[in-house]
Protein backbone atom coordinates (compact mmCIF):
# COMPACT_ATOMS: atom_id res chain seq x y z
CA UNK A 1 0.00 0.00 0.00
CA UNK A 2 1.10 3.52 -0.46
CA UNK A 3 2.66 5.31 2.31
CA UNK A 4 0.21 7.73 3.47
CA UNK A 5 3.23 9.81 5.05
CA UNK A 6 4.64 10.24 1.80
CA UNK A 7 1.63 11.77 0.04
CA UNK A 8 0.54 13.70 3.31
CA UNK A 9 4.36 15.16 3.15
CA UNK A 10 3.96 15.66 -1.15
CA UNK A 11 0.39 17.53 -0.43
CA UNK A 12 2.32 19.95 2.18
CA UNK A 13 5.30 20.77 -0.16
CA UNK A 14 2.59 21.03 -2.90
CA UNK A 15 0.24 23.78 -0.79
CA UNK A 16 3.66 25.44 -0.21
CA UNK A 17 4.52 26.22 -3.44
CA UNK A 18 1.47 27.18 -4.55
CA UNK A 19 1.40 30.04 -2.20
CA UNK A 20 4.82 30.94 -3.15
CA UNK A 21 4.18 31.15 -6.19
CA UNK A 22 1.46 33.13 -6.32
CA UNK A 23 2.76 36.45 -6.56
CA UNK A 24 4.52 35.89 -9.72
CA UNK A 25 1.40 34.15 -11.42
CA UNK A 26 -0.71 37.45 -10.41
CA UNK A 27 1.75 39.80 -13.22
CA UNK A 28 -0.24 41.85 -15.09
CA UNK A 29 0.43 39.58 -18.36
CA UNK A 30 -1.10 36.19 -18.20
CA UNK A 31 1.30 33.28 -18.27
CA UNK A 32 -1.54 30.75 -19.68
CA UNK A 33 -2.60 32.46 -22.26
CA UNK A 34 -4.33 31.58 -25.80
CA UNK A 35 -1.41 30.67 -28.39
CA UNK A 36 1.04 29.61 -26.69
CA UNK A 37 2.70 26.04 -26.77
CA UNK A 38 3.84 23.60 -23.75
CA UNK A 39 6.69 20.77 -24.13
CA UNK A 40 7.00 18.89 -21.09
CA UNK A 41 8.71 15.12 -19.56
CA UNK A 42 7.71 13.72 -16.47
CA UNK A 43 8.21 10.39 -14.32
CA UNK A 44 6.50 8.84 -12.34
CA UNK A 45 9.00 6.39 -10.86
CA UNK A 46 11.08 5.48 -7.85
CA UNK A 47 7.66 4.23 -6.14
CA UNK A 48 5.39 7.23 -6.91
CA UNK A 49 2.47 5.44 -7.83
CA UNK A 50 0.38 2.26 -7.16
CA UNK A 51 -1.56 -0.30 -8.55
CA UNK A 52 -3.42 -3.19 -7.33
CA UNK A 53 -1.14 -6.05 -9.62
CA UNK A 54 1.70 -4.24 -9.54
CA UNK A 55 4.73 -3.99 -6.38
CA UNK A 56 6.14 -0.99 -8.25
CA UNK A 57 5.55 0.91 -11.48
CA UNK A 58 8.26 3.04 -13.92
CA UNK A 59 6.91 5.98 -16.15
CA UNK A 60 8.36 7.96 -18.55
CA UNK A 61 6.27 10.85 -20.41
CA UNK A 62 6.67 13.19 -22.63
CA UNK A 63 4.40 15.29 -23.37
CA UNK A 64 3.25 18.40 -26.14
CA UNK A 65 0.21 21.36 -25.45
CA UNK A 66 -1.65 23.86 -27.13
CA UNK A 67 -3.12 26.37 -25.38
CA UNK A 68 -6.37 26.78 -27.42
CA UNK A 69 -8.61 29.70 -24.86
CA UNK A 70 -6.93 31.48 -21.84
CA UNK A 71 -6.44 28.64 -19.07
CA UNK A 72 -7.54 26.00 -21.50
CA UNK A 73 -4.69 23.39 -23.00
CA UNK A 74 -4.97 20.37 -25.15
CA UNK A 75 -2.26 17.42 -24.49
CA UNK A 76 -0.72 14.92 -26.38
CA UNK A 77 1.31 12.30 -24.52
CA UNK A 78 3.71 9.56 -25.13
CA UNK A 79 4.74 7.20 -22.49
CA UNK A 80 7.19 4.53 -21.61
CA UNK A 81 5.74 1.93 -18.59
CA UNK A 82 6.86 -0.52 -16.60
CA UNK A 83 5.29 -2.52 -14.35
CA UNK A 84 6.17 -5.85 -12.18
CA UNK A 85 4.65 -8.76 -13.59
CA UNK A 86 3.31 -6.94 -16.77
CA UNK A 87 5.20 -6.31 -19.95
CA UNK A 88 6.83 -2.90 -21.19
CA UNK A 89 4.07 -0.74 -22.23
CA UNK A 90 3.72 2.36 -24.86
CA UNK A 91 1.10 4.57 -24.39
CA UNK A 92 -0.33 6.76 -26.63
CA UNK A 93 -2.51 9.52 -24.79
CA UNK A 94 -4.57 12.81 -25.63
CA UNK A 95 -6.55 15.49 -22.94
CA UNK A 96 -7.34 18.68 -21.87
CA UNK A 97 -6.40 21.01 -18.82
CA UNK A 98 -7.91 24.15 -17.50
CA UNK A 99 -5.48 26.28 -15.30
CA UNK A 100 -6.42 28.18 -12.55
CA UNK A 101 -4.93 31.26 -13.65
CA UNK A 102 -4.16 32.85 -10.31
CA UNK A 103 -2.14 29.99 -8.82
CA UNK A 104 -0.78 27.75 -11.28
CA UNK A 105 -2.73 24.95 -10.02
CA UNK A 106 -4.48 22.71 -13.29
CA UNK A 107 -6.95 20.32 -13.50
CA UNK A 108 -6.50 17.50 -16.15
CA UNK A 109 -8.08 14.47 -17.97
CA UNK A 110 -7.10 12.38 -20.29
CA UNK A 111 -7.75 9.29 -22.50
CA UNK A 112 -5.02 6.81 -22.45
CA UNK A 113 -4.56 3.87 -24.97
CA UNK A 114 -1.77 0.97 -23.83
CA UNK A 115 -0.27 -1.51 -26.22
CA UNK A 116 2.13 -4.82 -25.24
CA UNK A 117 2.17 -7.83 -27.30
CA UNK A 118 -0.81 -8.47 -28.81
CA UNK A 119 -3.05 -7.04 -25.97
CA UNK A 120 -4.50 -3.50 -25.34
CA UNK A 121 -6.14 -1.16 -22.75
CA UNK A 122 -7.80 1.68 -22.53
CA UNK A 123 -7.24 4.03 -19.56
CA UNK A 124 -8.99 7.07 -18.76
CA UNK A 125 -7.43 9.96 -15.85
CA UNK A 126 -7.80 12.66 -13.97
CA UNK A 127 -4.79 14.39 -12.59
CA UNK A 128 -4.05 17.29 -10.48
CA UNK A 129 -1.11 19.38 -10.91
CA UNK A 130 0.79 22.38 -10.51
CA UNK A 131 3.21 24.53 -12.23
CA UNK A 132 6.01 25.97 -10.59
CA UNK A 133 7.79 28.38 -12.48
CA UNK A 134 11.42 28.71 -12.19
CA UNK A 135 11.98 31.01 -14.91
CA UNK A 136 9.59 32.93 -16.93
CA UNK A 137 8.97 29.79 -19.31
CA UNK A 138 10.71 26.98 -17.09
CA UNK A 139 8.52 25.15 -14.35
CA UNK A 140 8.57 21.91 -12.38
CA UNK A 141 5.10 20.37 -12.21
CA UNK A 142 4.16 17.58 -9.16
CA UNK A 143 1.08 16.14 -10.75
CA UNK A 144 -1.08 13.38 -8.41
CA UNK A 145 -3.34 11.63 -10.87
CA UNK A 146 -5.68 8.72 -10.96
CA UNK A 147 -5.79 6.07 -14.08
CA UNK A 148 -8.45 3.56 -14.69
CA UNK A 149 -8.05 0.39 -16.01
CA UNK A 150 -10.85 -0.48 -19.01
CA UNK A 151 -9.46 -4.31 -19.40
CA UNK A 152 -8.46 -5.37 -15.68
CA UNK A 153 -9.59 -3.41 -12.70
CA UNK A 154 -5.71 -4.47 -10.38
CA UNK A 155 -4.19 -2.18 -13.46
CA UNK A 156 -5.78 0.69 -12.19
CA UNK A 157 -4.19 2.72 -9.74
CA UNK A 158 -2.88 6.93 -7.85
CA UNK A 159 0.23 8.21 -7.88
CA UNK A 160 2.48 10.98 -8.17
CA UNK A 161 4.36 11.87 -11.12
CA UNK A 162 7.19 14.58 -11.29
CA UNK A 163 8.05 16.51 -14.39
CA UNK A 164 9.58 20.02 -16.07
CA UNK A 165 7.41 22.15 -18.58
CA UNK A 166 8.45 24.72 -21.04
CA UNK A 167 5.87 27.51 -22.27
CA UNK A 168 6.73 29.16 -25.33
Amino acid sequence: MIDMKKLMMTMVALVMAISANAQYLNDSEKVFSQGKFYLGASTSSLDLSYHKGSDWTLGLTAKAGYLIADDWMVVGQLAYVKQTDIPAVVQLGGGLRYYFESCGLYLGATAKYDSWDNESDFLPEVNLGYAYFLTGKLTVEPEIFYEHSTKNSDNSGFGLRIGFGVYF
